[in-house]
């Protein structure tokens, strides 16, 4: 997850390969006897409510691929059980994202060229993937600790 965050923050991609190993490394954890919170039949059904419901927000453009793909790779490692649970770890760690982003913003805009006090904060983008793996590592060490 750290890696995917870093590659948001950086370029406002998160490549495939992030979410395929997390999803692949809870599959060994699994087969490793890694102590999950409930039944592979609920973790499997949050990777497809998440998956689900992510590209519902994609198609509407107020997600983008990668945080989606992000999202339902880390839901897979809890069961739908804390679905609300993670949601809410994630959304708060998006909202400081956000409040940092705005105010990073505007030191830039009141220090910077003249050019970028013309841009809105609204125009700009959110790396999401930091608040997915801020909230998820909350989440994780939550959970599993």
């Amino acid at each position: 997850m750290a890696f995917a965050a870093w590659s948001d923050a950086r370029r406002f991609l998160i490549p495939n390969i992030y979410p395929l190993l997390l999803l692949l490394l809870g599959a060994l954890a699994w087969v490793a006897g890694f102590p999950f919170a409930a039944p592979l039949w609920s973790h499997a059904a949050h990777f497809v409510v998440a998956l689900g419901l992510g590209m519902l927000l994609f198609h509407f453009g107020w997600f983008g691929g990668g945080d989606v793909k992000l999202y339902a790779a880390l839901a897979s490692w809890f069961p739908l059980s804390s679905g609300l649970f993670l949601l809410l770890a994630v959304s708060l760690s998006g909202a400081a994202v956000v409040l940092l982003s705005i105010v990073f913003h505007q030191i830039r805009a009141f220090y910077g060229p003249a050019e970028r006090k013309k841009s809105s904060f609204m125009t700009r983008r959110i790396a999401y993937g930091l608040a997915i793996a801020a909230g998820g590592a909350f989440s994780m060490f939550w959970r599993y600790s």
